[in-house]
């Protein structure tokens, strides 16, 4: 432990929200119930394991599980944080999350990456239903039992008992920082392999995530970032790069940018108010953060944790 602090009279015993961060205990989740052949292949089809998928919209039949992890579904639903009536929103509040999910249509075939919250709801879902139990349960068994996590977490349930998978699981900061040591060291735990070495190298590679458009398998690629308002200049600029940077078309809160990106080696978690789990292989390095959303006239959050990774030796 290199360096540990908590603000405004708390300490390590407080549990805190991660917001997004829960997606990749989601995604590591559904890797482990591959793993046990509960989920028999991340190419089958997401309607093996939620059939009435397919009274909502045919089109569900041509969704693998894998493109729910990559959030290449196509699913049309809203992603605004701004406003009581987006979808993302509603989900985040509603007492009957399956409700809302046997409502969810395909607005596009095209299979690329767009950020959906409810994309790990569905892929939440699916772990259900494949292991028949439900996902606080499973993430006890064989997280927080498995690698030894020191402290009681919480995670934010509907009505019916079914997790915000998406969202709301609440735990120590050293309990976070776990789930980082998991990946840090191959899927190995003081000895015994609880995650594929190979599904965690997918995503450690900065390559792969290049590929992935720096999204791949619930977790984010470093990465760094310049915007661009106009789909020309961000071509020129990419064109310019030679290979080593990439473009996305993003949309949030009713904006459109262009974002062209350049992959560092090392990935992260991230929690919409600037939480972190920070993996960098290279140097042997986890940083994690909660707490309030990010407040800095020159840096963001991301960019502060990048920077203090390359002071470290």
């Amino acid at each position: 432990m290199l360096y540990e602090k908590y603000f405004d009279n708390l300490d390590s015993t407080n549990i805190f929200p991660s917001f997004s961060v829960a997606k990749s205990f989601v995604g590591t989740l559904a890797q482990i119930a591959r793993q046990e052949g509960f989920i028999k292949s991340f190419d089958d089809p997401v309607t093996d394991y939620l059939p009435w998928l397919m009274k909502s919209d045919q089109a569900w039949k041509n969704i693998t599980v894998q493109n729910v992890l990559d959030m290449r579904t196509g699913v049309n639903s809203d992603e605004t944080y701004n406003s009581p009536f987006s979808d993302v929103i509603q989900l985040g509040f509603t007492r009957n999350m399956i409700a809302q999910l046997k409502k969810l249509k395909i607005k596009s075939n095209s299979k690329i990456f767009e950020y959906k919250s409810v994309n790990t709801q569905l892929l939440g879902a699916v772990i259900e239903a494949a292991t028949q139990r439900r996902l606080p349960e499973y993430l006890q068994e064989k997280l927080w039992q498995s690698i030894g996590m020191e402290s009681n977490a919480a995670w934010q349930t509907d009505a019916k008992g079914m997790a915000r998978a998406f969202c709301c699981l609440n735990a120590t900061m050293k309990d976070f920082a776990k789930l980082g040591r998991l990946y840090l060291n191959n899927g190995n735990w003081n000895g015994q392999q609880i995650l594929d070495q190979k599904w965690v190298q997918t995503i450690l590679n900065p390559d792969t995530m290049r590929v992935y458009q720096g999204y791949k398998n619930h977790w984010w690629s470093s990465r760094v970032i310049r915007r661009f308002n106009d789909s020309l200049e961000a071509t020129n600029f990419v064109a310019a790069q030679k290979d080593k940077w990439y473009m996305a078309k993003n949309s949030r809160n009713g904006k459109t940018y262009y974002s062209t990106y350049n992959n560092l080696p090392a990935v992260f978690a991230q929690g919409m108010l600037g939480q972190f789990i920070y993996i960098n292989p290279q140097k042997n390095l986890i940083i994690v953060r909660t707490g309030h959303n990010w407040k800095h006239p020159r840096l963001y959050a991301q960019r502060f944790i990048e920077d203090l990774a390359e002071r470290i030796d």
